[in-house]
């Protein structure tokens, strides 16, 4: 806790979330011990249907929030059900890697949903020691695992997301010079906002302008187009721009169904054969949110939390556009060793 034992020590019995508050915060009680990334444990273990071939280019996956419990502030890295929620997430998500990239996963910790909406206001020395687990775990990754040999992608969703932009923002995460900058694919950072203000605060940062633009961040949050799903989206933000995974562009044109290629949801019970529609449905930007419409199976996007109600598909931001993604990866990658040729 060095570092941010001041920090915590001023929310000592403060009862902290949105909307239920947890129980009193107590930093002797409520802050686990950070993770050592020199212990495998400390990173989540790839399922066994992923590929083991190495490949020419590095994924840093940063999951989105797992913890939602009513007691707890952050998430114990040791415990067996979070870290099964969490390495779930690389059959779910992630996946749209699986063959093209070498994924790594560290185990952070995360922030309890009910404090999500405070992480970067009243709960920020909390979501501190999650940023400080995930500075170490990409220092650890860089130097041990991708060791400057190949191009890094970041990648993460909803809180995971929040985090790299963050990160960017602070100039971690291959953000903070141009060298640096020159080793980044792209990032996606998908389930969250990024707006002018974030560009601002590092200059290096950017949009996604194509389907082969690399060192750029790929953002979009995904609604239905009834009246006022935005306003109920808490991780669109004012000002964001919004990347539409059918044309790969901020352009406000719909993109018909026919140019999903296919929507992906897997299952718990039988994660080898997910449920697979394509051209599942069109997609529009339209003002901070990517709307979306004609949807071919809507029973496959169900509310499932107050904090995400009807029409708004965070909880489906990558299934939906699966394909997309997947076919993505391959041309970003292709473009980014194109690039290194003709240089």
């Amino acid at each position: 806790m060095t570092g941010h034992t001041g920090a915590l020590e001023a929310l000592r019995g403060r009862e902290i979330g949105v909307p239920v508050t947890l129980p009193p915060f107590d930093p002797d009680r409520d802050v686990p011990e950070a993770p050592d990334y020199a212990d495998p444990a400390s990173w989540i273990a790839l399922p066994a249907h992923f590929s083991r071939d190495p490949k020419s280019v590095d994924v840093f996956w940063v999951y989105p929030t797992v913890l939602s419990d009513d007691a707890t502030y952050l998430m114990d890295t040791r415990d067996a059900g979070l870290r099964e929620r969490a390495a779930w997430t690389l059959v779910e998500q992630a996946s749209i890697f699986d063959g093209q990239a070498n994924i790594y996963a560290p185990y952070y910790r995360q922030n309890n949903v009910k404090i999500n909406p405070l992480m970067l206001t009243g709960a920020g020395p909390i979501f501190a020691l999650g940023q400080s687990d995930l500075v170490a775990a990409f220092w650890y990754f860089l130097e041990q695992f991708n060791r400057g040999e190949r191009p890094v992608i970041l990648a993460a969703h909803s809180q995971g997301s929040v985090r790299v932009v963050e990160l960017a923002k602070a100039g971690e995460l291959l953000a903070g010079d141009p060298a640096s900058l020159e080793r980044l694919v792209a990032a996606y950072v998908i389930g969250y906002s990024v707006t002018q203000s974030d560009l601002d605060a590092n200059p290096l940062m950017r949009i996604s302008a194509s389907a082969t633009d690399t060192g750029c961040f790929v953002t979009y949050n995904t609604i239905s187009a009834d009246e006022g799903r935005e306003r109920q989206a808490p991780t669109v933000r004012p000002g964001s721009f919004v990347v539409n995974p059918l044309t790969w562009t901020t352009g406000t044109a719909l993109a018909p169904a026919s140019a999903n290629s296919e929507a992906v949801f897997f299952r718990h019970g039988d994660p080898e054969h997910p449920a697979r529609y394509p051209n599942f449905a069109a997609a529009q930007v339209v003002d901070n949110a990517l709307v979306i419409t004609e949807i071919s199976h809507p029973e496959e996007l169900p509310a499932t939390s107050v904090t995400f109600p009807e029409g708004v598909y965070h909880m489906y931001d990558y299934a939906i556009f699966y394909g997309n993604l997947q076919k993505n990866v391959a041309d970003r990658i292709r473009a980014y060793f194109g690039k290194e040729k003709r240089e």
